[in-house]
């Protein structure tokens, strides 16, 4: 057994979700989140990173597109966290503090966040119609990755998002 996760440069194409570009944002924080789930797996600490984590000082380029949900339950809601500068220039508007049953046209986002919690799993989407802002005619890409504190239960949400 490797005493050491491995590197993000380590980490195959091959381990890439369906879709995913090969470079780029998307898959620096994908490689970046295998990385921390590999280390949490290999202290026996559970399947999936928390977002301590992470480091904002180790992925600044990265920081700009990032959103994070906090996940509360009974019942299942989620607060936005953080939006990147680069997301709120995009759909003209912070969302920062906002529940997301708090804002109009989400419930496409709404049910991918429940997917992300129910299913523990990353996903990658790309091109996808902008019809949660008022800025509809732009597509965006969209990583989701789920975090949990205890290494389990999903309590937090990480994406990464790019817009055209």
């Amino acid at each position: 057994m490797r005493g050491d996760a491995p590197s993000a440069e380590e980490i195959e194409p091959a381990t890439l979700l369906p879709g995913m570009p090969e470079r780029g944002v998307h898959t620096a924080l994908y490689r970046l989140w295998l990385k921390k789930r590999a280390a949490v797996s290999a202290e026996c600490r559970g399947e999936l990173p928390g977002r301590s984590e992470f480091d904002p000082l180790e992925m600044p380029e990265l920081l700009p597109n990032l959103t994070l949900f906090d996940v509360e339950t009974a019942p299942l809601r989620f607060r936005i966290r953080l939006v990147g500068t680069a997301i709120v220039a995009a759909i003209g508007k912070d969302t920062t503090g906002f529940y997301l049953d708090q804002l109009d046209r989400i419930e496409t986002v709404e049910r991918r966040a429940r997917q992300l919690v129910e299913n523990r799993s990353p996903y990658f989407l790309a091109d996808q119609p902008l019809s949660w802002t008022h800025r509809d005619y732009k597509t965006y890409s969209v990583l989701g990755l789920p975090l949990a504190a205890d290494g389990k239960t999903v309590d937090m949400l990480l994406y990464s998002m790019l817009f055209t």
